[in-house]
């Protein structure tokens, strides 16, 4: 009996100690998952490579539009909000701009947030007194004005100052994106893609300080 008593506390006790090590193992895996950050947070942020174009609020005023004309903000960084009041104080009402393309100081990199005026369809204020375009659009026609320039062609602004830094990968990237899909959608030419200096001849370039410049962008359009 005493020997059966005793081959019983051993197995009791062997049982136990097998169980206790799978009970730790177990709280290390949690402790250490818990240490570690989630998926999301280490994953990269993924831009869409195709920008929406289509407006929110109205159908798309195919007709009206017969240029596009690219900006930059003239700033290190910004965002819609930033901007908008900037118009705002500059007597305009609201972001004069019908897209804006970030470049990660105040908007993701490469993201492209739609303007109120694209989303109803009404005309920019973006061009100056000053701009017209440098050449006819179509046969038999005068170069737009400053007023046709605002009335007929979709404004762009990529955030950051293209004079004294380069424009981000995922900036220049996007904006090509962009200005394909309007092209296709609106029948845009390669031709009617504009730079702002183009249409202010005195103004400095935006690609001075990198790779953005007209004639090489241009030649990657749909013609």
């Amino acid at each position: 009996m005493w020997a059966a008593f005793a081959v019983a506390s051993v197995a009791s006790v062997g049982i136990l100690w097998i169980a206790a090590p799978a009970r730790g193992v177990n709280h290390l895996h949690t402790s250490r998952d818990r240490r570690e950050p989630p998926v999301a947070s280490i994953m990269p942020v993924v831009i869409n490579t195709t920008p929406r174009i289509a407006p929110r609020d109205t159908p798309m005023a195919r007709g009206q539009w017969q240029a596009i004309v690219i900006h930059d903000s003239g700033s290190p960084a910004g965002d819609v909000a930033a901007l908008e009041r900037r118009h705002l104080d500059a007597g305009l009402a609201g972001l004069g701009y019908h897209f804006v393309i970030g470049n990660g100081q105040g908007m993701e990199d490469g993201q492209v947030a739609v303007g109120f005026r694209w989303e109803r369809q009404l005309s920019g204020a973006h061009a100056t007194a000053t701009m017209c375009a440098p050449w006819p659009l179509r046969a038999h026609e005068a170069p737009l004005s400053a007023n046709d320039l605002n009335r007929k062609s979709v404004a762009i602004c990529l955030v950051g100052n293209g004079e004294r830094r380069a424009f981000t990968d995922q900036q220049t990237r996007q904006l090509l994106n962009l200005v394909r899909a309007l092209q296709a959608e609106l029948g845009i030419g390669a031709h009617a893609v504009f730079f702002r200096q183009e249409l202010t001849p005195s103004a400095s370039g935006l690609g001075e300080a990198g790779q953005l410049q007209p004639g090489t962008f241009r030649a990657q359009l749909l013609p």
